[in-house]
């Protein structure tokens, strides 16, 4: 399942905690599980951070958001492309 996550620099966070941050981004591992499809960082605090993935269960996805609790407020919400909640709706609509 994809999921969105809007990530919002908390009101704390200097550039130093920020630049520490983005270093640590640099080598992180997503959690078993997790698949990074896409990430756009902004000049916003909020969101500061766009984040698009693939997630096999909710545990997976609260572990990787709880690695960054010191730094940024998340909001993850479920997705789908227009294609796939399209077929979705023609199956719905079929009566399937």
């Amino acid at each position: 399942m994809k999921f969105v996550a809007l990530w919002t620099l908390k009101e704390e966070v200097d550039q130093a905690k920020l630049a520490e941050a983005m270093g640590r981004r640099a080598d992180y591992e997503f959690p078993t599980g997790v698949q990074l499809v896409a990430e756009y960082w902004s000049s916003k605090r909020s969101p500061a951070v766009i984040s698009i993935f693939e997630a096999d269960s909710a545990p997976a996805l609260m572990i990787n958001t709880a690695n960054w609790v010191d730094v940024f407020y998340v909001d993850v919400f479920p997705v789908s492309t227009w294609e796939e909640g399209l077929e979705g709706l023609t199956r719905h609509l079929a009566g399937g």
